[in-house]
């Protein structure tokens, strides 16, 4: 029999394994199930996975295996192109004859990239008769051009020196600065700007803690067994939900704003794009994405300062179901945004739908599987729909892929259709760069690659021409006017600027307007714009007027205006805009709120 002593003992002994039995227990069901944590940890575990989402939607245009094989092996392909414009769809005036639905362009290809090799024959045909045509080769470290129904040689230059070769064909001094001497082309462009696994577990795990350390505990809050939509489908999910007021949503815009404007990940993919803008332009743009990205958010942050007041509420509700973020929703007082995702089976469905309440507004929906790709965009503000659609299909060392773009406004619509053919398989034939055959424009003297290039020239300019009127260049003018992707009139008047351009100006001025402004973010908001304030008039006591013209900013004005805002730095003022007969904003008047 056990003695008190040895029965204690054995009790204790009892009650530790036990304990540790549901220790361990916990802990499993902690690492490996959602029991027992907060809904604030499962908030963001489950707001992480959109960025697996994202990762598994960069995939979709990915390299294939088939695309790789393409880099290492020589290939013949084919391309044709078409587009066929339809007038009044869906009335008994249905119409599909115009002249751009005559028209056809096909190319004939052949690639070696192991042998710096690629050669490409460009046919414009109408009715199946040919147009015109042009010839493209690269071979080794040269690149020429023919123009095969004005001459029999290539223009030929090779890929160095071209600043020097651009200074003989008579680009002036200013312009060559914006000219390299060899140009880098990138073939993996869109492998570059993809996020990798480090990246995107970097990122999540960066911005998740931005908006963690802005929010409370009691922010957070769950609801079980919801019924949730999703393709025609229905879910039951676990709905983990974070409440926000206004100033609270705001303070972690700001925050994740200031730190995208400093994060050199993402940065660094902006840069990717800008280098490949430059090449295809030869760094002739005036277009610099990283500045122009910080200058918006700059903007942002000014604008949300200005107005960071108010008691209405925004929720952020994440689905999840079997440990899978199904569906991430934003609701606002004016507006609720799904974005939904799901991957069965291989088949990928993605969705980013924006209402109102009591419409829909903005649908954005992509399904993809192994062979086909759709994308629909619908925007029904504007009555306007998008289509992508492609396939293909592989059998042993060929490829035929079919793409869609279709775009429609009301009864119109406009369908690109582009087919692509490639086979892997050896090149019998390389064109080649010979004395008969090219004009190595590098060898030539200045007078000589003048005399070519303005011979070229005027061939060209009557060859475009002769184009201009086979292909219908009036109905493929009258067809953008039609679809809203052109005006009538792009120049607006004597400023000589497009519509896209006096938008983006009128922008940066919009977005400062507001009421009940404090003096230091006003200070922040004309150094933002000083570059365009040209003179400045006190037209009352409490009213100042700037005029605004385009890059002709006047220092001293800025610097006067400056002091005297500085100087008054505890008034707040309300800020509105006015326009000229083109629409161009002209003026920024600055009123003194008085105190009352």
């Amino acid at each position: 029999m056990m003695t008190r002593k040895k029965r204690r003992v054995f009790l204790i002994v009892i009650i530790v394994v036990i304990l540790l039995i549901l220790a361990t227990t916990f802990v499993v069901l902690y690492l490996n199930t959602d029991m027992f944590k907060s809904s604030k940890t499962l908030f963001a575990k489950y707001m992480g996975e959109n960025a697996d989402n994202l990762k598994a939607l960069e995939n979709i245009i990915s390299k294939t295996e088939y695309d790789m094989q393409l880099e290492t092996n020589p290939y013949n392909e084919t391309i044709e192109a078409k587009v066929n414009y339809t007038q009044n769809i869906g009335t008994t005036e249905e119409n599909t004859n115009n002249g751009i639905n005559q028209l056809k362009v096909t190319i004939e290809g052949q690639t070696d990239n192991n042998n710096q090799y690629d050669y490409r024959a460009i046919k414009l045909l109408k009715n199946d008769e040919q147009v015109s045509q042009a010839e493209y080769l690269h071979s080794g470290s040269n690149y020429g051009i023919k123009f095969s129904d004005l001459f029999n040689q290539y223009l030929v230059s090779g890929n160095t020196n071209l600043k020097e070769l651009f200074r003989k064909i008579g680009y002036s001094e200013e312009e060559l600065q914006n000219i390299p001497d060899t140009i880098t082309l990138n073939t993996n462009f869109l492998n570059d700007m993809k996020f990798s696994d480090e990246e995107l577990t970097s990122l999540g795990e960066k911005y998740i803690g931005i908006v963690n350390q802005n929010i409370l505990d009691t922010n957070f809050s769950k609801q079980s067994r919801q019924t949730i939509t999703i393709d025609g489908q229905n879910y039951i999910a676990n709905a983990y939900i974070l409440s926000l007021t206004k100033e609270q949503l705001n303070n972690i815009y700001v925050n994740l704003l200031q730190a995208i404007e400093e994060d050199e990940t993402i940065l660094g993919k902006i840069d990717i794009l800008q280098n490949k803008i430059d090449e295809v332009t030869l760094g002739n743009n005036s277009i610099n994405l990283r500045e122009d990205l910080i200058s918006s958010i700059d903007r942002t942050i000014n604008r949300i300062n200005q107005s960071n007041i108010g008691s209405d509420e925004t929720r952020i509700i994440v689905y999840e179901s079997e440990g899978e973020t199904l569906r991430t929703r934003v609701e606002t007082q004016d507006y609720q945004t799904n974005i939904d995702y799901i991957n069965i089976s291989g088949k990928t469905f993605f969705e980013i739908l924006v209402s109102n309440g009591e419409s829909e507004k903005y649908r954005i929906t992509l399904n993809y599987d192994s062979n086909t790709l759709n994308i629909e965009v619908n925007d029904s503000e504007k009555a306007t729909a998008f289509t992508f659609n492609k396939t293909e299909e592989i059998n042993n060392q060929s490829r035929k892929q079919n793409y869609d773009l279709i775009y429609e406004v009301s009864d119109k619509k406009v369908d690109i259709n582009v087919i692509r053919n490639t086979e892997i398989k050896s090149i019998n034939n390389m064109e080649s760069f010979n004395n008969e055959n090219a004009v190595m424009l590098n060898t030539l003297d200045e007078t000589q690659t003048q005399e070519i290039i303005n011979t070229v020239r005027t061939s060209l300019d009557s060859e475009l021409e002769t184009i201009r009127q086979e292909v219908a260049y009036q109905d493929i003018e009258q067809m953008l006017i039609e679809l809203g992707l052109m005006k009538d009139s792009t120049v607006l008047g004597s400023e000589g600027i497009t519509e896209t351009e006096k938008n983006r100006f009128n922008a940066d001025f919009e977005l400062l307007q507001g009421e009940n402004i404090a003096g230091e973010s006003v200070v922040r908001s004309i150094q933002a714009v000083k570059s365009n304030i040209a003179n400045m008039e006190v037209v009352s006591d409490n009213e100042l007027r700037l005029t605004i013209m385009r890059n002709q900013g006047n220092e001293e004005i800025v610097n006067t205006l400056t002091t005297f805002l500085e100087d008054s730095r505890n008034n707040k003022y309300n800020i509105s805009v006015q326009y000229d007969e083109n629409g161009l904003v002209n003026q920024l008047i600055l009123t003194i709120v008085e105190d009352r």
